[in-house]
């Protein structure tokens, strides 16, 4: 498994920026493992972290170097610097952008990527959840699959003021992040808008999966969007941990994943 630094330009963000590569191009025959042929374009799968996050997350929180090796899929890791991955344009951080445009044209021309659509995926927790569903319907015609694991779907309610400790909880950075609240609906934040909008498409409508915790914070607003994109006609999968299941251990709040039963969800 090569694992891969890189640092380039980006148009939209217009400075550089960093994503990290975890590419199944160098298996070992001595470990019995089937080598990959070069001349066979791979999947990729583009991975987005939550809020107070970075790049790394997903190395040193998950086992996903593992997964890709396993199935032959070269995984992007890309910094979201608690933007939603949603386009802030008096800032000029134009992360939707950046994802749509710049992060697929560069990864393709510096690595052997499949360009089909079945065959690119996105998918994020919390931030990155709501920044997976962001970046995929705005982008139906190179995404073919969106996950979205405890998307954080918080605009539904802003802060009234900025007392809140932390940056999720003030007025101030989610008019930042969203735009002013009076203005929300309908506007391109508005991601209730942006599944209608893609919906009208039949052809390009990303398969959507969804998780989230029973007791997550989170979990009525994903069964609402859930619900929503189930009535605009999407192929859309909805679980909680029980129904996958998602085995962990038994620290309460802050639990390991040991195992996840895959076999529900390939079946549907």
């Amino acid at each position: 498994m090569a694992i891969v630094k890189i640092n380039f330009f980006s148009e939209s963000l217009v400075r550089n920026v960093n994503i990290i590569g975890i590419l199944p191009i160098d298996k070992r025959s001595i470990d019995g493992e089937e080598l990959r042929s070069p001349d066979r374009p791979m999947k990729a799968l583009y991975l987005l972290h939550g809020v107070h996050g970075c790049e790394y997350d997903w190395i040193v929180k998950t086992r996903v170097e593992r997964w890709a090796m396993q199935r032959n899929l070269a995984v992007f890791l890309v910094a979201g610097e608690n933007a939603f991955y949603n386009d802030a344009v008096p800032s000029h951080n134009l992360y939707a952008q950046f994802m749509g445009k710049d992060l697929i044209q560069f990864t393709r021309s510096m690595f052997r990527l499949s360009d089909k659509r079945e065959d690119t995926f996105v998918a994020g927790l919390s931030m990155g959840g709501l920044g997976s569903i962001y970046t995929g319907l705005r982008n139906p015609e190179t995404f073919g699959y969106i996950g979205s694991f405890s998307g954080a779907f918080v605009a539904e309610g802003y802060p009234k003021d900025n007392s809140g400790r932390d940056v999720i909880g003030m007025r101030s950075y989610f008019e930042t992040v969203f735009g002013k609240e009076e203005d929300f609906k309908g506007s391109a934040a508005d991601y209730y808008a942006l599944a209608e909008k893609t919906s009208q498409n039949k052809e390009l409508m990303p398969q959507i999966y969804m998780a989230c915790g029973t007791e997550d914070g989170l979990i009525t607003v994903n069964r609402n969007f859930s619900t929503y994109l189930k009535e605009l006609g999407y192929d859309a999968i909805s679980y909680t941990g029980w129904q996958v299941p998602i085995i962990t251990d038994e620290i309460y709040g802050n639990a390991n994943i040991i195992d996840i039963n895959t076999e529900k969800i390939l079946n549907e």
